[in-house]
C-alpha cells in the first residue's frame, strides 16, 4: 500500500508514534516538544504536496484524453489555461479536478468560446462536485425519455435530482442563481458546461442510473375476460421499458393516439372460433400480429393471416405466456 493509499491522519498519528508524540486520551491535543511537530509538520506538507501532484496529473490526464492536439488549442489563451489550472489546484474536492481539464479541453477545440470561457471556468470553481452531477443528471433527462419507479410517465429535469433535504434544495436554488437553471430547465449555459465536462459514455440514462423507454408503445388487444393475462403482460413490459396500451378487439376501430411497435399483440382467449379476424384484419396489417392462443384456433388464424406468428399456449400458466410474448417482442424490435 503506498503512503497516498493510506488516509492522511493515519499517516500522521503513525508519524507522532515514531516521533515520540504522546495524544491526549481520547484522541484529542498532542503534546509534543518543537522538534517532535516539526517532524510531524513536515510530513502535513509532504501530504499536500503528493495530493497537489496527483491533482495536477489528473488535470492533465483529462487534457489529453480529450484528444487535444497542438493544432486544436487555438481557442485556448495562457489566461484561461492558467484560471483552469489554478481553480482546480485551489479547488476544495478532488473529485472536480478530471472536470477542469476536460474544460480546458473543450475550449482549446473551440466548444466553448466568448465570454462563455470565463464565465464557465469560473462557475465549476464556485460549484461543488454535486451539482456538477446534479447539471449531469438534469441534461440526461432532457434528452431521453427516462422511466420514472412507478407509471408510465417520464422523469423530468427537476424529478430526477431527488431533492429531499434542505442541502440538495440550496444546491439547486443557488444553480438557479447561476443560471445553470431557468424555469426548471437547464439553460444554455448550463448544457454547455455538461457537454464540456463529460464524455458520452457519461450522459446515457445507465450511467445515472435510469432506464429509457422504448420509443414505442406495445398494443395488447384480446377477445374475451383475460385480466391476470392482461395485467401480467403490462407489468412485463414495463419492466423491460416497454410501455403498453390495451383494449377488447370489440373496440377496436377506437384507435389509441400512439405510435406502436411490432407486432399488435392478439390474445384469443375465447373457446369459440375467433369470428372477428376479417374486422381485424381490415384494421391491422396481417404482418403485424402476434396471435397468442390459449385455445388450439392456429389453422383457423391462418386462413386469415397466413405469414404472422401464432403462439399456442393452452394449457400453459400466465407467467410462462408472458415470459415467451415479451421474449418474441424483444427479439423482433431488436432489444434482445
Amino acid at each position: 500500500m503506498t503512503k497516498d493509499a493510506q488516509h492522511p491522519l493515519t499517516e500522521l498519528i503513525a508519524i507522532a508514534a515514531k516521533a515520540g508524540i504522546g495524544l491526549v486520551p481520547g484522541g484529542g491535543l498532542l503534546t509534543a516538544g518543537y522538534e517532535a511537530l516539526q517532524v510531524l509538520s513536515k510530513e502535513a506538507a509532504a501530504q499536500m504536496e503528493r495530493r497537489s501532484q496527483k491533482r495536477y496529473e489528473e488535470f492533465i490526464r483529462s487534457v489529453f484524453e480529450a484528444e487535444v492536439t497542438p493544432d486544436l488549442t487555438e481557442y485556448l489563451t495562457a489566461d484561461d489555461y492558467a484560471a483552469l489550472l489554478s481553480g482546480c489546484m485551489a479547488d476544495m474536492e478532488n473529485e472536480k479536478a478530471k472536470y477542469y481539464g476536460r474544460l480546458a479541453a473543450a475550449i482549446g477545440r473551440g466548444e466553448v468560446q466568448g465570454s462563455s470561457r470565463r464565465f464557465l471556468i469560473l462557475t465549476l470553481s464556485q460549484l461543488s462536485h454535486q451539482q456538477v452531477q446534479m447539471l449531469r443528471q438534469s441534461y440526461v433527462a432532457a434528452r431521453y425519455d427516462l422511466k420514472p419507479g412507478q407509471g408510465s410517465g417520464r422523469v423530468d429535469q427537476v424529478a430526477v435530482l431527488n431533492l429531499s433535504d434542505p442541502v440538495q434544495n440550496h444546491e439547486h436554488a443557488e444553480l438557479l442563481a447561476r443560471s445553470m437553471y431557468s424555469e426548471n430547465e437547464l439553460t444554455t449555459l448550463g448544457e454547455m458546461l455538461v457537454r464540456a465536462c463529460f464524455d458520452a459514455a457519461e450522459l446515457t440514462p445507465s450511467a445515472i442510473g435510469y432506464r429509457a423507454w422504448f420509443s414505442k408503445y406495445v398494443d395488447i388487444i384480446y377477445d374475451s375476460d383475460q385480466v391476470s393475462l392482461v395485467y401480467s403482460l403490462i407489468n412485463g413490459f414495463w419492466d423491460e421499458g416497454m410501455r403498453t396500451v390495451n383494449r377488447a378487439v370489440t373496440i377496436i376501430d377506437r384507435q389509441p393516439m400512439a405510435v406502436f411497435a411490432n407486432p399488435r399483440i392478439m390474445i384469443v382467449g375465447s373457446e369459440a372460433m375467433p369470428e372477428y379476424l376479417p374486422a381485424l384484419k381490415a384494421r391491422l396489417r396481417k404482418a403485424d400480429v402476434l396471435f397468442v392462443c390459449l385455445h388450439d384456433h392456429a389453422e383457423h388464424i391462418r386462413g386469415h393471416y397466413p405469414d404472422s406468428t401464432i403462439l399456442n399456449f393452452a394449457g400453459r400458466g400466465v407467467t410462462d405466456i408472458t415470459v415467451s410474448v415479451i421474449k418474441h417482442v424483444k427479439m423482433v424490435n431488436g432489444l434482445t
